[in-house]
């Protein structure tokens, strides 16, 4: 728990009405929040489902979003080749903050800071910084959500360790991103 803040249950109380039933059962499957690009270990089985799965399994309507999710879906699972393709085809403020993730992922941090700027202050950013707040966690004494600011905290981690504080401020962007890029798919 931290503060208040259950990180291993975040994504289990997902349900198929929140999410299609492909990634309802993703999201049971997934361990999550991504740290680095070996924690959690890739998942193969994960990674080969999403390559696997119809547009349609993964979004409600075909376009950049349902190609979003689909990284984002890769970047969980840790298949970061996969989901780095997908996001430099893809020159929205979602692909540059999805392309973010995936440098801070693969610790290539100047490059990752680039591309959150680049991404500009992200529609979900408000929630997720709302959501941060609701937690009390590191992340909610800044007054707007920043994730050069996460990207600095995931950097200083390599040398000092992960903190639960930062596993729940990496699955809270995880969760309300997902969120932002389901609901943009309704029709």
């Amino acid at each position: 728990m931290v503060h208040g803040y259950a990180v291993a249950d975040t994504l289990r109380r997902y349900d198929a009405m929140m999410y299609s039933a492909f990634i309802t059962d993703f999201l049971h499957d997934a361990h999550l929040p991504r740290v680095s690009a070996r924690e959690p270990a890739p998942d193969q089985r994960l990674i080969q489902r999403v390559a696997a799965a119809e547009d349609h399994e993964i979004a409600k309507t075909n376009g950049q979003e349902a190609g979003c999710i689909r990284s984002l879906l890769y970047v969980a699972a840790g298949g970061m080749d996969e989901a780095h393709r997908i996001v430099q085809g893809i020159s929205t403020s979602d692909g540059a903050y999805i392309h973010g993730m995936v440098h801070r992922i693969e610790d290539d941090f100047d490059n990752a800071r680039y591309w959150f700027r680049r991404a500009g202050s992200h529609p979900a950013s408000a929630a997720m910084h709302s959501r941060a707040v609701g937690d009390r966690l590191t992340v909610a004494s800044q007054p707007v959500w920043d994730p050069i600011l996460v990207t600095d905290l995931v950097e200083t981690s390599r040398a000092v360790g992960v903190t639960g504080d930062l596993r729940a401020v990496l699955t809270i962007e995880f969760e309300v991103l997902l969120r932002f890029l389901w609901d943009a798919t309704e029709l």
